[in-house]
């Protein structure tokens, strides 16, 4: 009887383990002790560089994970975009990606992308801010206006024809009709920064954060902001819509209209297609917790790399706009030319 009674309750342990199957690990449990790779295409020491190293500890807090920061630069940062493209969708590859200079690198059919920018998922914006035409304080430029009637071509310097500098000058000039020349090739935003304080270049546009850095310093000064919202931090700049002289006509405000929504898509944090929709979610919840966080944002100011959490499904919304037909044929064309050709 003892061995029957025992045969019985080992087959029911044995029944009980088949029918209840194995609780699945959760998103939070997989990220645990493992590492993830933050990868960014900016140069060492570049603002996305900066931005990563960063981000990397808090992500390291929420995620459990070590996280390893990771530059691979050159091609305006699509080398990294393509990199990414490819990389395992197993939730350990992030990239903090050029959101405007991938659209843009897709809209004008740049060489070497290899990547369809609708089909990356989106984790979140994690930053964006108002771009400034700051200029060589030994011009005798004070104004935009002084700019329009230089009677010379304005010479700006930049990194790339879609690294959201070059690219916004050229649509500001286009759009005001001015005369200008673009010069590319310059490694980092540093580097054409410092060509327009030395005098290589007339100008450059930077993002607010950095162009207060170096407007208050006085090694460069701003003119004007290239949309139609203030700066927080350079309240007394004042807009395009405001500095030119003349009421701006509608086909200059498209224009810069455009590149401004284009802007709203700052800098993203993206994960490989197909990443594994559990821990997509929960990549997203950590980055939200991160950038709605009053210390953490406190932080990321005390730094100059603010953050501004911007929902996926908005960023993905502006993309789908911009790429999925949203510009009749003759106007992709000469948006295309403005971008890739006219100041070169």
């Amino acid at each position: 009887m003892r061995l029957l009674a025992h045969i019985a309750t080992t087959f029911l342990v044995v029944a009980t383990l088949f029918a209840s199957p194995l609780r699945a690990e959760t998103a939070a449990e997989f990220y645990r002790g493992k590492t993830v790779r933050l990868v960014n295409g900016g140069a060492p020491g570049s603002g996305y560089d900066l931005y990563s190293r960063m981000l990397a500890p808090w992500l390291e807090k929420k995620l459990g994970a070590t996280v390893v920061v990771e530059s691979r630069p050159g091609a305006g940062m699509m080398i990294a975009m393509n990199h990414t493209w490819i990389a395992p969708p197993d939730g350990l590859t992030l990239m903090l990606a050029p959101g405007e200079g991938a659209i843009l690198a897709k809209l004008t059919d740049e060489p070497g992308v290899r990547f369809d920018l609708t089909k990356f998922p989106i984790i979140a914006r994690v930053n964006t801010a108002p771009r400034v035409l700051i200029v060589n304080p030994k011009l005798p430029w004070q104004t935009f206006a002084d700019v329009m009637k230089a009677g010379r071509p304005l010479q700006i310097g930049a990194n790339g024809k879609t690294d959201a500098v070059a690219d916004t000058s050229a649509i500001l000039c286009h759009a005001m009709k001015m005369a200008c020349k673009i010069t590319i090739g310059y490694p980092s935003s540093k580097e054409f920064a410092y060509a327009a304080i030395t005098g290589e270049v007339d100008a450059t546009i930077l993002v607010d954060d950095s162009s207060a850095r170096y407007s208050e310093g006085g090694q460069l000064r701003a003119l004007v902001i290239t949309a139609r919202e203030h700066s927080a931090l350079m309240p007394k700049v004042p807009t395009i819509f405001e500095a030119v002289p003349d009421k701006m006509d509608a086909e200059a405000a498209w224009w810069l209209d455009f590149r401004e929504d284009i802007r709203k898509v700052g800098r993203l944090l993206i994960v490989p297609p197909n990443t594994q929709t559990d821990r997509l979610d929960y990549l997203r919840k950590v980055t939200r917790e991160i950038l709605t966080d009053p210390v953490a944002l406190a932080e990321f100011e005390k730094m100059n790399q603010p953050g501004l959490f911007g929902e996926p499904d908005e960023m993905a919304k502006i993309i789908t706009r911009v790429l999925g037909g949203g510009l009749t044929p003759e106007r992709l064309k000469e948006v295309k030319f403005v971008i890739s050709e006219k100041y070169y």
